[in-house]
């Protein structure tokens, strides 16, 4: 026992919790000397201590290069034999061991938070949250590479990768259609058509609705960055907010440039631009597939690494 201390002042220096509210700001101060000492085990198995605790960080390091086919593992076997486990995060805010929550997934149920019972599923879609993990590596910064938690301020849940592209492209179809939607919608009301107002509402989506389309669209592919408040996470938020607005900008012009004769064009409210040409039909079709190949790829691309939302 350090002189001068007695063990109730050093027993307060350890955070066993396993509720992030309470030891997020301690992640990246484990390698402090004097600084409060985290050492959580898994709150399934109550046995394999998470990677997170201070006595685990030394074996975490990814300095060397891991074989290419241990790459996602390469702490594998130091993980077994010192009785490790990879730490992941739950919207709820609770952490645990990557393999007690797989085991609880692989059950193929509705899959509940341990320790609150918090329902693991998105709001919107339905299906199930994945765990955040938690990229420890040695004593490096951790704390804006995983989404904040619910108790933390982040956002609800709302719909899984694969919907969330499904909701791009049900918008690409909105906002970059060949027939006007409103005259479409009208129609189907029964409402009278004018050519006039028509002209009019088509002007201000080419001019202002596409270019806000397009900040939703890319704010799906690319969310924003929201996180624990560190020495570097506003410069990331700037410098990513600037580089997904510069983005929508390439897309807008794109949209300008192929779209302009094309975009809401058709419609019932007059015969003469009831219809498109064949070439203008081609032209229109290539430039949307254009598009979406574009965020497509983003959508894909984006560093899974960096994971910001659930």
């Amino acid at each position: 026992m350090q002189k001068g201390k007695n063990k109730d002042q050093i027993m307060a220096k350890v955070q066993r919790s396993n509720y992030l509210p309470y030891l997020q700001q301690y992640l990246d101060t484990q390698s402090d000397e004097d600084g409060v000492v985290l050492e959580v085990a898994c709150g399934i198995c109550q046995e394999r201590k998470l990677d997170i605790s201070k006595s685990a960080r030394k074996f975490t390091p990814s300095s060397e290069p891991a074989a290419e086919h241990l790459e996602r593992h390469r702490h594998f076997i130091s993980y077994l034999k010192h009785g490790l486990e990879r730490t992941v995060a739950l919207p709820c805010g609770h952490v645990f061991g990557d393999r007690c929550i797989s085991d609880l997934l692989a059950q193929g149920t509705d899959l509940g938070c341990p320790s609150c019972g918090f329902k693991m599923s998105y709001q919107g879609c339905g299906h199930i949250i994945r765990p955040a993990p938690v990229p420890v590596d040695g004593y490096e910064p951790i704390r804006d590479l995983f989404p904040l938690t619910m108790p933390e301020g982040g956002n609800d849940p709302q719909n899984c990768t694969e919907c969330r592209w499904k909701q791009i492209r049900s918008n690409i179809r909105y906002a970059l259609s060949d027939e006007c939607i409103l005259c479409r919608r009208r129609n189907s009301s029964h409402i009278p058509l004018d050519l006039a107002e028509h002209r009019k509402h088509r002007e201000r989506h080419i001019n202002v609705q596409v270019r806000q389309a397009l900040d939703e669209m890319v704010a799906l592919v690319w969310p924003e960055f929201i996180t624990r408040e560190t020495e570097l996470s506003a410069v990331k938020a700037a410098t990513d907010n600037e580089h997904r607005q510069i983005q929508v900008s390439l897309l807008n012009a794109m949209v300008l440039s192929e779209l302009d004769e094309t975009l809401w064009y058709r419609t019932k409210a007059s015969k003469t631009t009831s219809n498109l040409t064949k070439e203008q039909q081609r032209k229109h079709s290539r430039a949307v597939a254009s598009i979406e190949q574009c965020l497509l790829g983003w959508f894909v691309n984006f560093p899974r690494q960096l994971r910001r939302t659930w």
